[in-house]
């Protein structure tokens, strides 16, 4: 199973959430994670991952300017996050049909997925929770296969120029009833 976290590596993107729910797996699954981004938190990332011998499963890519082939490679996608405006991850995890796990943060992921229907939710911090969610979304394929489908039929939701066009609109209707 490939897992991939991307998300700037500070504090508030809690990759250390992400790190012992893989550590918490042990060998029940076999996996191979990626961490892709950069930021002040990467010491510690290291030292985690070296502290739990998790070197083996664990890659930190840093930043890369095109997460896509990354992302697509995946089976998982997964967010960690203490909070989020819009989590621009998620939306592209869903363009590629990918599976996204993600903490139920303030603003972007309940909303995003639909409350869970269309990917896992799990609470912030909570890596015993995580793990569970990994584990049970591994063993039914099914299930996931009807998450993906829910989140990306309600993708255009959050279409910028579909948005736009709404703001404008009402916009516009305003400054006409002004008139």
């Amino acid at each position: 199973m490939k897992i991939i976290n991307v998300g700037r590596l500070s504090e508030e993107k809690d990759h250390i959430t992400f790190l012992k729910a893989l550590h918490a797996l042990g060998d029940l699954i076999n996996y191979h994670a990626v961490i892709m981004g950069q930021g002040k938190m990467k010491k510690k990332i290291e030292e985690f991952i070296k502290e739990h011998n998790l070197k083996k499963n664990i890659k930190l890519i840093g930043f890369k300017k095109n997460p896509y082939p990354f992302i697509k490679q995946s089976d998982f996608v997964i967010l960690t996050s203490l909070h989020e405006g819009l989590p621009n991850i998620l939306l592209e995890a869903i363009v590629l049909k990918k599976f996204i796990i993600s903490s139920n943060c303030i603003s972007g992921p309940k909303e995003i997925l639909s409350n869970g229907s269309g990917g896992g939710l799990f609470k912030v911090g909570d890596f015993k929770n995580l793990k569970k969610l990994i584990l049970f979304y591994k063993n039914n394929p099914s299930i996931v296969k009807k998450k993906i489908k829910i989140a990306f039929k309600n993708i255009n939701r959050f279409n910028y120029y579909k948005n736009l066009n709404l703001y404008s609109n009402l916009i516009r209707s305003y400054i006409n009833k002004k008139d």
